[in-house]
């Protein structure tokens, strides 16, 4: 659950299995972008083959679906004895049973509504911009399948994808238990809660990066190639590492290539692992010194913005650069009410939808209540009902929300 933000961490998250506890809790904050106005940026450049490891693709990618609870492609990366563990056919049975369910009671229910509400997005996607994410490019890809990248920020570490040919079965075991229990509030609910984020995707085999790639296969993608950079100080170049030294750089960054199954085209995550407050956070420097990453952010393409179970962050004037930044930089915003506050959506540069019911914010979090929000739903005669439930109400669809604001 996330309290101000002495105790906050990061991240919102993805949905999945059980019950369980809280809220994710973020950091973060982000720069410089002052006035609520597009600025021009380069163009995505066309990932091809050529950026790809061809050694890497299949071995990465069966370790994805052995991680996902599904049969790889091959015994190129997970030995047979691995695949035989009678512990992976539980294993493979729970997450089965998982995705399941939260495909029928969310995920199809996300794309079918997408196909209408977000018809803009669908029809030219370029980059999608998620801050306070960890992992989720599950609920991501729902709403924003074809974008050419994806720039997700959290505080949760980089992590990488476990070489299967040097585990025994004791190890295996340990590390699909790890992911099992990361996405445990996954299946329950839709979103990572911070302490536990911190506490198991912060294990030795665990992070952003399996994480995520268990989401991408999962979702239908095939995971082609990993790569660890960091930033250099210009803001705009990035430089190869090697994962083993990525906590030792200011900006690091790890990028995943992938792939819709049946498709040529291919797309990338480019995660940051920082803070994004307008203080300095624990060890973390303050948003506001890190120029560098202020200098790549605003250098991307105009993008779309995704905001969900953010710990109501960017309500409050700590978090004014990384708010401003998603103003600046946003052709479209989706969010929840915990994104950025209702107050600073300029009504004469945005329009404005609402989705579902305006509710009081889960108790976890005191004094984020939106009395313009509120008044924005009660007077409104266009708001639209919203399908599935995504976000700290996830037990009742009926008191969950989501609004858009389309730059006019």
């Amino acid at each position: 659950m996330k309290k101000p933000y002495r105790l906050i961490c990061l991240s919102g998250l993805i949905i999945l299995l059980a019950s369980c506890n809280n809220h994710a809790a973020k950091n973060a904050s982000a720069t410089t972008a002052k006035n609520d106005t597009a600025t021009a940026a380069p163009a995505v450049s066309v990932i091809t083959d050529t950026t790809i490891n061809k050694n890497n693709r299949n071995k990465l990618n069966d370790v994805a679906l052995y991680l996902a609870g599904m049969k790889p492609d091959s015994f190129i990366a997970i030995p047979e004895k691995l695949q035989n563990l009678e512990y992976y056919k539980l294993y493979s049975d729970s997450m089965n049973r998982g995705f399941a369910h939260i495909e029928k009671i969310r995920l199809s229910k996300m794309r079918d509504w997408a196909k209408t509400e977000m018809a803009p997005e669908l029809a030219s996607p370029k980059t999608v911009f998620y801050p306070f994410s960890g992992p989720d490019v599950l609920h991501c890809v729902q709403f924003y399948p074809d974008a050419d990248q994806y720039i997700m920020i959290a505080l949760e570490r980089y992590g990488s994808l476990p070489v299967m040919e040097k585990m025994n079965a004791e190890k295996t075991t340990n590390t699909l238990n790890s992911i099992l229990k990361s996405l445990e509030d996954i299946f329950g609910k839709s979103y990572f809660i911070t302490r536990k984020m911190m506490r198991d995707v912060s294990n030795p085999w665990n992070g952003v990066t399996p994480v995520a790639a268990v989401f991408l296969v999962r979702a239908g993608y095939a995971v082609l190639d990993i790569k660890y950079k960091q930033l250099l100080d210009d803001g705009k170049t990035l430089v190869e590492i090697s994962k083993d030294s990525v906590s030792s750089y200011r900006n690091a960054c790890v990028e995943i290539y992938f792939r819709k199954n049946g498709a040529s085209k291919i797309q990338k995550i480019v995660y940051f692992k920082t803070n994004l407050c307008d203080d300095a956070y624990e060890k973390m420097e303050s948003f506001k010194a890190n120029t560098p990453l202020q200098t790549y952010l605003n250098n991307l393409p105009e993008c779309y913005t995704y905001l969900k179970s953010a710990s109501y962050l960017m309500n409050y004037k700590t978090f004014s650069a990384i708010r401003n930044i998603c103003l600046a930089k946003s052709k479209s915003i989706l969010q929840d009410d915990t994104g950025i506050g209702f107050q600073y959506i300029d009504k004469n540069k945005w329009t404005v939808q609402l989705y579902g019911n305006y509710v009081t914010p889960v108790s976890d979090f005191k004094g984020v209540f939106q009395e313009d929000l509120h008044k924005a739903y009660t007077d409104s005669t266009h708001v639209k009902t919203l399908p599935f439930s995504l976000g700290y109400h996830w037990a009742n669809k009926n008191t969950q929300n989501l609004m858009k604001f389309v730059r006019k």
